[in-house]
């Protein structure tokens, strides 16, 4: 007999909602944010559920392990969940393994690059890349050692990253660098989603469909924003970033940005016709880009979270509860980190507030 969806849901609902109760509560992010230093951020990180942290910086006192360790946390995280859903949802499940893993794969040809094109010691970091399963069966130190990018792309044709090499060149030591193959990653793992969510019942498709263009549209627009400014792309190259699957986004506007002025744009106007809450901001006042750029990544992290949030207080037997729960576990882990590096560093406060 096919399950309903508060059987199906029912297990591991109890489990994520107790927790999602106490992700970025605000007496544990004012508590590690007015910590006097890092040993004692770090132990009010421990009493939250992250004890491994504790330990690393106890025995290291290495602030790249401890984010290494956040990092070996977040997985684990997606693996608990994995093999606590039910067989319906489950493949849909390890789809979402694609994130963490693909974030690990740039991080791991990023440290590669640096040694092969840029000529970089790299040898004390490849203890910050995680070498065990996550979703493929990749050989990350067989990578890090790859002579060529052709070895890398031979690597990976074991995996299911194979597909995205169809067009590519070989060389990467131009001016783009890993630009394409990192777009061509983010580019996979969003389709990749968009035809998992086909495979999933009704309510659960639909969900995931609207978070997934949700995603679509801010990556979309995150990049126009600064690659139009930062790396000074032509016409085509942004076009050809740009991921497909998001929500009907004005495109006159979309036209009109990647043609314009990048020192007179207002990305927020982008947004005018899928989120109006945004576009009633106008970020280009401030006439210096960077602070413009972090101003509406903020805005977005914002729009993600008011998007989670609605769907908590919906109908909560649906996959959203594990997106959610994903997603929140992810910002706490950026939010750990950011202020753990702020006190490594001792930021005075406006700096730290900044970092943050």
């Amino acid at each position: 007999m096919k399950k309903t969806a508060v059987s199906r849901y029912a297990y591991i609902n109890a489990k994520l909602r107790t927790r999602l109760s106490r992700i970025l509560s605000d007496s544990f992010t004012d508590s590690l944010i007015y910590a006097s230093d890092i040993s004692e951020a770090v132990q009010t990180v421990a009493e939250n559920g992250y004890s491994g942290v504790a330990e690393v910086w106890q025995n290291t006192a290495d602030i790249q392990l401890v984010e290494f360790e956040l990092f070996k946390k977040l997985i684990n995280e997606y693996i608990v969940i994995l093999r606590n859903t039910e067989e319906e949802v489950k493949d849909f499940c390890s789809v979402l393994l694609f994130k963490p893993e693909i974030e690990n794969l740039k991080n791991t040809v990023r440290l590669w690059y640096g040694s092969r094109i840029k000529g970089r010691p790299i040898d004390y970091r490849s203890g910050y890349i995680y070498k065990e399963k996550i979703h493929e069966d990749i050989d990350w130190i067989s990578i890090i050692n790859a002579e060529t990018f052709a070895e890398i792309k031979e690597i990976l044709a074991r995996t299911a990253y194979s597909s995205i090499f169809s067009d590519k060149k070989e060389d990467i030591s131009g001016k783009s660098g890993l630009f394409e193959f990192e777009t061509a990653l983010d580019r996979f793992y969003y389709t990749s989603l968009i035809d998992a969510a086909d495979k999933l019942s009704g309510r659960d498709a639909e969900i995931v469909r609207n978070i997934t263009s949700t995603e679509v549209d801010l990556q979309n627009i995150s990049w126009l924003v600064r690659y139009t400014h930062f790396y000074k792309l032509q016409t085509d190259d942004l076009r050809n970033i740009l991921l497909p699957g998001g929500h009907d986004l004005n495109s006159d506007l979309i036209n009109n940005f990647i043609k314009g002025d990048s020192d007179k744009l207002n990305p927020a106007e982008l947004l005018s016709r899928s989120y109006p809450e945004l576009s009633r901001i106008n970020i280009s006042e401030n006439r210096n880009f960077s602070s413009q750029a972090m101003l509406f990544e903020k805005l977005l992290s914002e729009t993600r979270k008011r998007y989670f949030t609605s769907i908590l207080a919906g109908y909560p037997f649906t996959i959203g509860t594990v997106l959610v729960f994903l997603f929140m576990v992810e910002r706490e882990v950026k939010f750990i980190s950011s202020v753990l590096s702020g006190k490594y560093y001792k930021l005075k406060d406006d700096k730290f507030r900044e970092f943050l």
